[in-house]
């Protein structure tokens, strides 16, 4: 039966229609999926999360361009630096510096329209110019905004090391 089918339709010209019709819809939903995924759940607590768990690969790598840019414009790193820029040029002071492990874990998320308030700990592992391991904890409050072509940007990010 189904060979009838395919033979038929190849005979009276219709398959290349077809498959044209099976692409074209094959590509709109794989459009239509991609932007529910990647930008339809963003706004949720999921997105904040996924945001940050982008920071920490950032951080891992301390790629101090890719880090600036998931700050917002005017974002601030503590009281030590704030903007792109100045975010970039402080975070370039520890260059010989190398991250081992960076793990940050949410406590909680509040989310109001356009900006998220983020709460947990962060546990980090690096090796110092001098070659001693450090470990490093303690606790984190993030306050995002939503930019809608960039996804969640950081606005704040203010730690408080475990003593």
């Amino acid at each position: 039966m189904k060979s009838r089918i395919v033979l038929y339709l190849l005979l009276h010209d219709k398959f290349p229609d077809m498959l044209r019709q099976f692409r074209y819809a094959g590509v709109t939903a794989l459009c239509v999926l991609t932007t529910v995924l990647c930008f339809g759940q963003n706004k949720t607590k999921a997105g904040v999360e996924q945001a940050m768990k982008t920071y920490d690969r950032f951080i891992l790598s301390m790629n101090s361009d890719s880090i600036a840019l998931i700050y917002a414009p005017d974002g601030e790193l503590g009281k030590m630096a704030k903007g792109r820029d100045s975010i970039r040029s402080f975070l370039n002071r520890f260059k010989d510096f190398r991250v081992l492990s960076q793990v940050s874990e949410t406590k909680k998320i509040s989310i109001d329209q356009d900006s998220a308030i983020q709460m947990g700990s962060y546990s980090q592992t690096v090796i110092i110019p001098s070659k001693d391991t450090v470990a490093v904890k303690g606790s984190f409050t993030a306050l995002w905004i939503w930019s809608g072509t960039s996804g969640w940007l950081i606005r704040r990010m203010e730690t408080q090391p475990v003593k």
